[in-house]
């Protein structure tokens, strides 16, 4: 492989005007504080690129969910770009002001088409709205027998499908590490259920905790010294939060309820959890330190599966005769609002965030087929992420690969 994706691809703004683009326009249109529509964008294909390189930049300005691309009417941005002596220059332009930017990236040929997408949308998304996703990675667990199930990745687009592991019982509940070097689980046995982690590259697989009873649910803190998870040492379901690479562990919950689904908040010092203390499962987040418990506002007969976004965002499944999403916004950035997210058929479950804190990725079971959806959490738009033989679920979205 070329040394330039040894380093890291770089890519070199150039402004064409002294004004920033996005302060030109508006980024996202708003009604009565509700999200309605993403800014419209006439891509105008890559030039000279070999392979298909336009189609693939195509893809992912389609499946990074900033923009509704078009190839004619009326836009907010023009974008197109060309290749010339082994460099691809994007051009963005502001329909309105004229004003626009030129990105540069090394191009390395065909076999780099689908990095230098992910790098080039990115490199737009980071200037107009200050976030990345395209380079990113979705792990989730596919029902390949049976009775089995294993652990699968791929890139946002629903492509790039790679099996991780290969186990003939069941592995799930699959969790980033911080670093997105690596993926915990859970997996099951005989007699046993374990907590384990198998490194990507090269795949390399050990156990983390395997106390008698149940080891389940771990969650890696931000800053990758810690796993929270729930285990049973004493015949009491409760959660814990213990020292990544010693025996060392603190119990959080003591008590006859059941605990589940962990969530670290961004600062890694707080806590969400599931726990049926007042007889249904209900959300609840806990201080690491003081292990001080409060019940969390929410909707529905259960609260279930949550996950916590760099903004104060929780998601979670929530019980309404079906499952369905739901959102609760603690913060003050994020304009997801607070209530149901998902009003369509199916059961909506095990909710994701994308590490861009507005899309997450999630299970959809509908006619006895559980499939991946992309769902935007501030509009409520949502899209099937891949067609693949075996059912999906669980998935977990990790941040930007490294």
């Amino acid at each position: 492989m070329n040394f330039i994706f040894k380093s890291i691809l770089f890519v070199e703004l150039v402004f064409i005007a002294t004004c920033g683009l996005n302060a030109q326009v508006v980024r996202i249109q708003k009604e009565a504080g509700m999200v309605t529509r993403n800014p419209v964008v006439i891509y105008q294909g890559v030039q000279g690129g070999e392979g298909n390189l336009s189609e693939t930049i195509s893809g992912f300005l389609k499946a990074c969910g900033w923009f509704e691309i078009k190839t004619s009417g009326t836009a907010d941005y023009h974008i197109s770009g060309e290749v010339k002596a082994g460099r691809l220059e994007m051009k963005v332009s502001n329909v309105e002001t004229g004003i626009g930017l030129a990105l540069h990236i090394i191009y390395d040929g065909e076999e780099s088409n689908r990095k230098v997408a992910k790098k080039i949308v990115d490199g737009i998304l980071n200037r107009l709205f200050k976030v990345k996703i395209c380079e990113s990675k979705i792990a989730f667990c596919a029902e390949t027998a049976s009775g089995v199930r294993n652990i699968f990745i791929c890139d946002i687009d629903g492509r790039e499908v790679e099996p991780i592991t290969r186990h003939t019982t069941l592995a799930v509940e699959p969790n980033w590490s911080p670093d997105t070097q690596s993926l915990i689980y859970s997996l099951y046995g005989h007699s046993y259920i374990d907590v384990v982690q198998t490194r990507l590259r090269p795949l390399q697989t050990r156990r983390l905790v395997s106390y008698p009873g149940l080891n389940s649910s771990a969650a890696i803190s931000p800053n990758g010294k810690y796993l929270a998870l729930i285990m049973s040492f004493d015949r009491k379901v409760d959660l814990y939060v213990k020292e990544l690479e010693t025996d060392r562990r603190i119990r959080l919950t003591n008590n006859f309820a059941v605990e589940a689904s962990p969530a670290w908040n961004p600062g890694g010092g707080s806590l969400c959890f599931v726990s049926d203390l007042n007889g249904r499962p209900q959300l609840y987040k806990i201080d690491v330190n003081s292990k001080k418990i409060t019940a969390l506002p929410t909707l529905g007969n259960e609260a279930v599966s949550p996950d916590w976004n760099a903004e104060d965002v929780i998601v979670y499944a929530t019980r309404m005769g079906n499952y369905t999403l739901a959102i609760l916004n603690m913060g003050d950035t994020s304009p997801a609002p607070s209530g149901v997210l998902i009003k369509v058929g199916g059961d909506w479950e095990s909710p994701s965030w994308a590490p861009d804190n507005r899309h997450l990725i999630c299970s959809r079971r509908l006619d006895g087929r559980a499939e991946l959806y992309v769902v935007d959490s501030w509009t409520g738009k949502f899209r099937k992420l891949m067609n693949f033989k075996y059912n999906q679920s669980t998935p977990a979205w990790s941040k930007l690969i490294q």
